[in-house]
């Protein structure tokens, strides 16, 4: 296999994959007072809401809310395209790149919109339902398209394949992997883990608990890759370097992200000719 890339640049190559408050007096006093100065500048535009911001840091998290983003997905988006998770801090002191950044999710015209609507309850009940929707499908979503790509790679190798099954090695040990060549169970000669995340939580430490089940299950002849990405894993740097600590101490045999699906298939294709399951469909 090539030799180990960086985990700084491990971590660079890192891609987009890409909640609510409680009610209570005070807060209801704030958004409340929000609004009516918002609603005294006019029509928003990026400089008046630059403005606008710069003037009330706290009020950014509200208006990103506007643009269908959590706090979580605020946080993880601006340390991605901006360097810093502190909106208060770029509120301050760059605000014109932080409205330009949150009108790439359409903050103006969403927030145009939604001023001038004339809000029923059933409105607000839809607007609550599809929020509530959103963390969980969108999450899905974005594993899956890590899933769809490298299996899309398998594939283009002519190589059979099971998907979200466990894997028999060292001592009879089971592990759960996400894609097995060419068959699960005991048959599975190389596992594939893949990981996209855009938003931190459990699921990246069960993620890692994972990917180490698989490295201590393994047989000597087994090989096992991780492909892992989303901006979530930024947050989660110390749980992504046990994945890279495992690459390094050779327990896993490679470590991608979306990137470096070329690489993925070099090492595949490899990987199959060591085993002798290449043949005339592999291109």
């Amino acid at each position: 296999m090539r030799a180990a890339i960086s985990f700084p640049d491990l971590l660079t190559s890192l891609a987009d994959l890409g909640r609510v408050v409680r009610e209570n007096p005070e807060l209801q006093a704030r958004i409340q007072s929000l609004v009516e100065e918002l609603r005294s500048i006019g029509e928003p535009t990026r400089a008046s809401l630059a403005a606008f911001v710069s003037k009330h840091p706290d009020s950014v998290p509200v208006l990103a809310t506007a643009a269908g983003l959590t706090r979580e997905m605020l946080k993880n988006q601006l340390r991605h395209r901006l360097g810093s998770s502190s909106w208060t801090k770029l509120a301050r002191t760059d605000a014109d790149r932080l409205v330009e950044m949150l009108d790439e999710f359409d903050l103006v015209q969403r927030l145009s919109e939604q001023m001038r609507r004339k809000w029923t309850f059933a409105d607000v009940l839809l607007e609550r339902y599809l929020w509530s929707q959103r963390g969980a499908s969108g999450a899905i979503g974005r594993g899956r398209s890590v899933e769809d790509q490298v299996e899309a790679v398998v594939r283009k190798l002519g190589l059979p394949i099971a998907l979200r099954t466990q894997f028999k090695g060292r001592g009879g040990t089971s592990a759960p992997c996400d894609l097995a060549i060419p068959a699960g169970g005991e048959h599975a000669q190389i596992v594939i883990a893949m990981k996209g995340f855009n938003s931190t939580g459990s699921k990246l430490s069960d993620a890692v608990r994972e990917i180490v089940a698989m490295a201590e299950a393994r047989l000597p002849q087994q090989f096992v890759f991780a492909v892992v990405d989303g901006i979530g894993w930024k947050s989660r740097q110390a749980d992504l370097r046990r994945i890279y600590e495992l690459w390094e101490r050779r327990s896993i045999d490679g470590l991608y992200t979306l990137a470096h699906l070329d690489r993925l298939e070099a090492d595949l294709r490899a990987a199959a000719m060591r085993l002798g399951m290449n043949d005339d469909r592999q291109t």
